[in-house]
């Protein structure tokens, strides 16, 4: 795992997130803006040993409650869902644009669901339309995904060979 690439990675996408920068992107009337930590998630998920994917997945969750109102769901989300998608990459191996859409609008949908849930728990205030929201984000994001994701394997040094050296042994 490159460790810098990824904490320069993590700290530009969340300066965007957190701030006003999307919004040259965003459409409609309710701003919406295109979740790139969650496409971040996925994308670290799947090209890192187990153990580097868990932690990636907790400080991009740690990074999404910086930029959030409230502190906590999306880092137990986000490091749940990592694990998950980890222990899954033979299964759910995105090769194909189309397949890393549908994985990042899956896993969108089911971490900000999530995260809204353990809000309300904590006493977060919520709006009539956060499910339309959530939706047309998740589409968003998946729409996106396929871009930011061949940006990431330019920058980490490609999918392929992070996952060569990951599953290097030493005898």
């Amino acid at each position: 795992m490159r460790w810098i690439s990824f904490i320069i990675v993590l700290l530009i996408a969340t300066v965007l997130e957190a701030g006003n920068l999307l919004n040259v992107f965003a459409i409609g009337g309710w701003t919406i803006r295109p979740g790139i930590l969650i496409t971040l998630l996925v994308y670290y998920s799947f090209s890192g040993r187990a153990r580097d994917a868990i932690i990636c997945s907790f400080v991009i969750g740690f990074a999404a409650d910086l930029t959030g109102t409230i502190m906590g769901p999306h880092m137990i989300c986000f490091g749940l869902l990592g694990l998950l998608l980890n222990q899954s990459n033979q299964i759910l191996f995105a090769k194909r644009a189309i397949y890393k859409a549908m994985i990042v609008f899956a896993v969108y949908l089911i971490a900000e669901t999530f995260s809204h849930w353990l809000g309300l728990l904590k006493g977060l205030d919520t709006q009539g339309s956060f499910y339309s929201i959530l939706l047309f984000t998740a589409v968003y994001s998946a729409l996106i995904s396929p871009v930011i994701w061949s940006i990431l394997s330019a920058v980490s040094g490609g999918f392929a060979a992070m996952k060569s050296q990951s599953d290097r042994t030493y005898r």
